[in-house]
């Protein structure tokens, strides 16, 4: 099974915590519901991601990323009944870029030294 998909939903997990975290009353239904619809999302991303099969983690979350804030945002508006603030849109994105990019980036970089290691010396 991949990990990449679940280290996703665990940054989504830590994003609607976060969201939740800064605009009191945290409760748990209030967390699960910054959660859903952009974890929807990334499930369609990752849906994308196996019929274009990008070649690393940079590039499946070329995918998911912007798939997560799309059909988030979309199904957000359709629950709530109206747009969100643009300022919403800019944080909600740059945070889950953040978070969802990070683990990518130290996967990468464990991977680089890696197969640094294992490479034959001269």
């Amino acid at each position: 099974m991949r990990t990449a998909p679940l280290l996703d939903i665990a940054a989504l997990v830590l994003f609607a915590l976060f969201a939740r975290a800064a605009h009191p009353p945290f409760t748990f239904l209030g967390a699960i519901d910054a959660f859903w619809p952009w974890a929807v999302g990334a499930l369609v991303g990752w849906g994308i991601v196996t019929l274009v099969k990008p070649r690393n983690h940079y590039g499946e979350g070329i995918i998911v990323w912007p798939s997560a804030i799309i059909i988030g945002m979309i199904l957000w508006t359709v629950v709530n009944g109206r747009m969100p603030h643009y300022s919403f849109l800019i944080v909600a994105s740059v945070m889950s870029f953040i978070l969802m990019f990070a683990w990518r980036v130290v996967a990468m970089r464990r991977n680089a030294r890696l197969a640094k290691q294992q490479a034959p010396r001269r």
